[in-house]
Protein backbone atom coordinates (compact mmCIF):
# COMPACT_ATOMS: atom_id res chain seq x y z
CA UNK A 1 0.00 0.00 0.00
CA UNK A 2 1.66 3.46 -0.72
CA UNK A 3 2.18 5.95 2.01
CA UNK A 4 0.01 8.52 3.09
CA UNK A 5 0.49 11.52 1.56
CA UNK A 6 1.69 14.38 3.78
CA UNK A 7 -1.03 16.58 5.83
CA UNK A 8 -1.24 20.36 4.59
CA UNK A 9 -0.59 22.70 7.29
CA UNK A 10 -4.77 23.15 8.04
CA UNK A 11 -5.42 19.48 8.00
CA UNK A 12 -2.56 19.13 10.53
CA UNK A 13 -4.29 21.73 12.63
CA UNK A 14 -7.00 19.63 12.50
CA UNK A 15 -5.28 16.30 13.85
CA UNK A 16 -3.27 18.01 16.44
CA UNK A 17 -6.24 19.71 18.02
CA UNK A 18 -8.06 16.32 17.97
CA UNK A 19 -5.17 14.53 20.22
CA UNK A 20 -4.90 17.93 22.27
CA UNK A 21 -8.37 19.97 22.40
CA UNK A 22 -8.99 19.88 26.00
CA UNK A 23 -4.98 21.90 26.13
CA UNK A 24 -5.57 25.05 24.26
CA UNK A 25 -8.57 26.75 23.33
CA UNK A 26 -8.81 29.93 20.80
CA UNK A 27 -11.44 32.25 20.86
CA UNK A 28 -11.85 34.08 18.09
CA UNK A 29 -13.44 37.91 18.30
CA UNK A 30 -16.33 38.42 15.64
CA UNK A 31 -14.04 40.97 13.67
CA UNK A 32 -11.24 38.47 13.07
CA UNK A 33 -13.75 37.15 10.87
CA UNK A 34 -13.06 39.92 8.38
CA UNK A 35 -11.25 38.99 5.05
CA UNK A 36 -8.37 41.27 6.16
CA UNK A 37 -7.16 38.90 8.70
CA UNK A 38 -7.51 35.48 6.91
CA UNK A 39 -3.25 35.16 6.12
CA UNK A 40 -2.66 36.44 9.47
CA UNK A 41 -4.84 33.75 11.09
CA UNK A 42 -3.73 31.22 8.29
CA UNK A 43 0.19 32.26 9.40
CA UNK A 44 -0.73 32.21 13.14
CA UNK A 45 -2.23 28.53 12.44
CA UNK A 46 0.29 27.11 11.24
CA UNK A 47 2.55 28.26 13.20
CA UNK A 48 0.96 27.10 16.52
CA UNK A 49 1.29 23.71 14.55
CA UNK A 50 4.72 23.74 14.18
CA UNK A 51 5.05 24.96 18.06
CA UNK A 52 2.75 21.65 18.95
CA UNK A 53 -0.05 24.24 20.13
CA UNK A 54 -2.80 23.59 18.15
CA UNK A 55 -6.08 23.71 19.86
CA UNK A 56 -9.93 24.04 19.29
CA UNK A 57 -10.85 27.51 17.60
CA UNK A 58 -14.57 28.90 19.06
CA UNK A 59 -15.70 31.75 17.26
CA UNK A 60 -17.24 34.65 19.49
CA UNK A 61 -20.64 35.77 17.24
CA UNK A 62 -23.71 38.51 17.85
CA UNK A 63 -26.34 35.76 19.66
CA UNK A 64 -23.48 33.65 21.46
CA UNK A 65 -22.45 34.32 25.37
CA UNK A 66 -18.92 34.66 25.29
CA UNK A 67 -18.60 33.79 28.87
CA UNK A 68 -20.85 30.59 28.63
CA UNK A 69 -18.82 29.54 25.98
CA UNK A 70 -15.85 29.99 27.66
CA UNK A 71 -17.04 28.26 30.42
CA UNK A 72 -18.18 25.24 28.51
CA UNK A 73 -14.92 24.81 27.46
CA UNK A 74 -13.25 24.90 30.69
CA UNK A 75 -15.54 22.44 31.74
CA UNK A 76 -14.31 20.26 29.49
CA UNK A 77 -10.85 20.15 30.37
CA UNK A 78 -9.32 23.35 28.36
CA UNK A 79 -5.83 24.23 30.22
CA UNK A 80 -5.28 27.64 28.20
CA UNK A 81 -7.97 30.47 27.08
CA UNK A 82 -5.93 32.24 24.52
CA UNK A 83 -7.91 35.39 23.40
CA UNK A 84 -7.15 36.01 19.71
CA UNK A 85 -7.92 39.95 18.79
CA UNK A 86 -7.50 42.85 20.55
CA UNK A 87 -8.53 44.53 24.35
CA UNK A 88 -11.63 44.68 23.99
CA UNK A 89 -11.65 40.58 23.17
CA UNK A 90 -9.42 39.74 26.27
CA UNK A 91 -12.08 41.77 28.24
CA UNK A 92 -15.07 39.73 27.83
CA UNK A 93 -12.96 36.62 28.92
CA UNK A 94 -11.36 37.94 32.08
CA UNK A 95 -14.45 37.11 34.41
CA UNK A 96 -14.27 33.47 33.37
CA UNK A 97 -10.84 32.90 33.20
CA UNK A 98 -10.27 35.12 37.14
CA UNK A 99 -9.76 32.42 40.06
CA UNK A 100 -9.21 29.16 38.14
CA UNK A 101 -6.67 27.22 37.30
CA UNK A 102 -6.47 28.26 33.21
CA UNK A 103 -4.27 30.35 32.32
CA UNK A 104 -4.85 33.43 29.80
CA UNK A 105 -3.02 34.12 26.47
CA UNK A 106 -3.14 36.94 24.56
CA UNK A 107 -2.72 36.51 19.80
CA UNK A 108 -3.26 40.24 19.55
CA UNK A 109 -5.11 41.39 16.03
CA UNK A 110 -5.98 44.64 14.93
CA UNK A 111 -6.24 47.02 17.26
CA UNK A 112 -5.98 48.82 20.50
CA UNK A 113 -3.67 46.39 22.08
CA UNK A 114 -2.08 48.43 24.82
CA UNK A 115 -2.97 45.44 27.02
CA UNK A 116 -0.54 43.29 25.43
CA UNK A 117 2.24 46.13 25.17
CA UNK A 118 2.06 46.16 28.77
CA UNK A 119 2.25 42.17 29.23
CA UNK A 120 5.00 42.41 26.53
CA UNK A 121 3.14 40.15 23.86
CA UNK A 122 4.03 41.13 20.20
CA UNK A 123 1.42 41.34 17.69
CA UNK A 124 0.35 38.80 14.93
CA UNK A 125 2.40 35.39 14.16
CA UNK A 126 4.94 36.22 16.62
CA UNK A 127 2.71 35.99 19.76
CA UNK A 128 2.51 32.35 19.05
CA UNK A 129 6.69 32.33 20.20
CA UNK A 130 5.09 34.21 23.20
CA UNK A 131 3.15 31.41 24.11
CA UNK A 132 5.48 28.77 23.58
CA UNK A 133 8.43 30.48 25.55
CA UNK A 134 5.33 30.20 28.22
CA UNK A 135 6.68 33.14 30.89
CA UNK A 136 3.51 32.64 33.55
CA UNK A 137 2.96 35.57 35.71
CA UNK A 138 0.29 35.55 38.36
CA UNK A 139 -1.53 39.00 38.59
CA UNK A 140 -4.33 40.79 40.62
CA UNK A 141 -7.81 41.92 39.22
CA UNK A 142 -9.23 45.37 40.49
CA UNK A 143 -13.38 44.71 41.42
CA UNK A 144 -15.80 47.83 41.18
CA UNK A 145 -19.06 46.45 42.43
CA UNK A 146 -18.27 42.96 41.82
CA UNK A 147 -17.24 43.58 38.36
CA UNK A 148 -13.40 42.55 37.46
CA UNK A 149 -11.10 44.54 35.73
CA UNK A 150 -7.73 44.26 34.47
CA UNK A 151 -6.38 47.51 33.36
CA UNK A 152 -7.95 50.63 34.71
CA UNK A 153 -10.89 52.70 35.69
CA UNK A 154 -11.66 56.55 35.10
CA UNK A 155 -13.96 59.10 35.76
CA UNK A 156 -14.22 62.30 34.47
CA UNK A 157 -15.44 65.54 35.32
CA UNK A 158 -14.64 63.82 39.04
CA UNK A 159 -15.90 65.72 42.26
CA UNK A 160 -17.40 62.85 44.28
CA UNK A 161 -16.53 62.10 48.14
CA UNK A 162 -13.60 59.15 48.14
CA UNK A 163 -13.18 56.76 51.03
CA UNK A 164 -9.60 55.51 50.82
CA UNK A 165 -8.79 51.94 52.43
CA UNK A 166 -11.68 52.64 55.24
CA UNK A 167 -9.66 55.11 57.43
CA UNK A 168 -9.71 58.85 55.45
CA UNK A 169 -11.70 60.98 52.99
CA UNK A 170 -11.18 63.37 50.17
CA UNK A 171 -12.88 65.37 48.20
CA UNK A 172 -11.56 67.49 45.63
CA UNK A 173 -12.59 71.50 46.10
CA UNK A 174 -12.71 71.53 41.89
CA UNK A 175 -13.95 68.96 39.29
CA UNK A 176 -10.92 67.01 38.23
CA UNK A 177 -9.86 63.25 37.15
CA UNK A 178 -9.83 59.85 38.87
CA UNK A 179 -8.09 56.80 37.51
CA UNK A 180 -7.44 53.65 39.45
CA UNK A 181 -5.11 51.79 37.91
CA UNK A 182 -4.25 47.79 38.59
CA UNK A 183 -2.05 47.17 35.15
CA UNK A 184 -1.96 50.84 33.40
CA UNK A 185 0.63 53.74 32.59
CA UNK A 186 0.69 55.96 29.76
CA UNK A 187 4.24 54.54 27.85
CA UNK A 188 3.85 57.62 25.63
CA UNK A 189 4.40 60.05 28.68
CA UNK A 190 7.19 57.62 30.25
CA UNK A 191 4.60 56.92 33.17
CA UNK A 192 5.75 54.10 35.13
CA UNK A 193 3.26 51.37 34.77
CA UNK A 194 1.39 50.24 37.86
CA UNK A 195 2.31 46.49 39.06
CA UNK A 196 -0.36 44.24 39.50
CA UNK A 197 1.45 41.65 41.20
CA UNK A 198 2.06 44.07 44.23
CA UNK A 199 -2.04 43.70 45.73
CA UNK A 200 -2.19 47.28 45.68
CA UNK A 201 -4.40 49.67 43.22
CA UNK A 202 -3.03 53.02 42.58
CA UNK A 203 -5.95 55.73 42.86
CA UNK A 204 -4.61 59.12 40.37
CA UNK A 205 -6.87 61.89 41.27
CA UNK A 206 -5.57 64.89 38.98
CA UNK A 207 -7.36 68.45 39.93
CA UNK A 208 -6.46 72.14 38.82
CA UNK A 209 -5.38 74.13 41.24
CA UNK A 210 -5.12 78.02 40.94
CA UNK A 211 -1.75 79.57 41.26
CA UNK A 212 -0.50 83.30 41.61
CA UNK A 213 -2.75 86.54 40.80
CA UNK A 214 -3.71 85.92 37.79
CA UNK A 215 -5.72 82.76 38.77
CA UNK A 216 -3.75 80.27 36.68
CA UNK A 217 -4.63 76.73 36.85
CA UNK A 218 -1.57 74.29 37.64
CA UNK A 219 -2.22 70.25 37.19
CA UNK A 220 -1.77 68.78 40.41
CA UNK A 221 -1.26 65.09 40.75
CA UNK A 222 -1.84 63.12 44.20
CA UNK A 223 -1.22 59.11 43.73
CA UNK A 224 -2.68 57.03 46.86
CA UNK A 225 -1.69 53.20 46.65
CA UNK A 226 -4.49 51.45 48.66
CA UNK A 227 -6.89 47.93 48.44
CA UNK A 228 -10.04 49.36 48.98
CA UNK A 229 -12.02 52.81 47.97
CA UNK A 230 -14.77 53.24 47.93
CA UNK A 231 -16.87 56.19 45.79
CA UNK A 232 -20.51 58.48 46.93
CA UNK A 233 -22.09 60.90 45.11
CA UNK A 234 -24.91 63.04 45.35
CA UNK A 235 -25.61 62.77 41.60
CA UNK A 236 -25.12 59.71 39.35
CA UNK A 237 -21.62 59.71 37.87
CA UNK A 238 -20.30 57.65 34.86
CA UNK A 239 -16.78 55.31 35.47
CA UNK A 240 -15.70 53.35 33.02
CA UNK A 241 -14.06 50.16 34.03
CA UNK A 242 -11.74 48.43 31.06
CA UNK A 243 -13.50 50.38 28.56
CA UNK A 244 -17.07 49.68 29.57
CA UNK A 245 -19.46 52.25 31.42
CA UNK A 246 -21.08 51.68 34.44
CA UNK A 247 -23.71 54.84 36.29
CA UNK A 248 -24.60 55.11 39.40
CA UNK A 249 -23.99 57.10 42.88
CA UNK A 250 -22.34 54.49 44.67
CA UNK A 251 -18.86 52.56 43.61
CA UNK A 252 -17.03 49.95 46.10
CA UNK A 253 -13.79 49.37 44.25
CA UNK A 254 -11.13 46.39 45.89
CA UNK A 255 -8.43 43.70 44.66
CA UNK A 256 -8.31 40.24 44.25
CA UNK A 257 -4.54 39.12 44.40
CA UNK A 258 -3.31 36.77 42.10
CA UNK A 259 -6.28 35.78 40.38
CA UNK A 260 -5.36 35.55 36.50
CA UNK A 261 -2.50 33.56 35.19
CA UNK A 262 -1.64 35.07 32.23
CA UNK A 263 1.44 34.10 29.72
CA UNK A 264 3.82 37.17 29.89
CA UNK A 265 6.67 38.45 27.10
CA UNK A 266 10.40 38.82 28.29
CA UNK A 267 9.62 42.71 27.47
CA UNK A 268 6.76 42.78 29.89
CA UNK A 269 6.47 46.57 31.15
CA UNK A 270 6.20 46.12 34.46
Amino acid sequence: MPPAPKSTGASAWVTRRRRNRAVYCYIYDEFTQDKRFEKDLALIENRLTDLGLAGKIVRMALFRNVQEMVRDEIRRGTQNVVAVGNDETVHKVIDVVSGSNVTLGIIPLGGPNELAKLLGVPEGVAACDTLSARIVETIDAGIVNGKRFLTSLSVANFRSELTCDGAYRITPNEPGTLEVRNLAGDRSKNERVSDPTDGRLEAILTVGVKQGIFGRRRLCESVLPLTNLAIRSEQPIAIVADGEEMTGTRFDIGIETGVIRVISGRQRKF
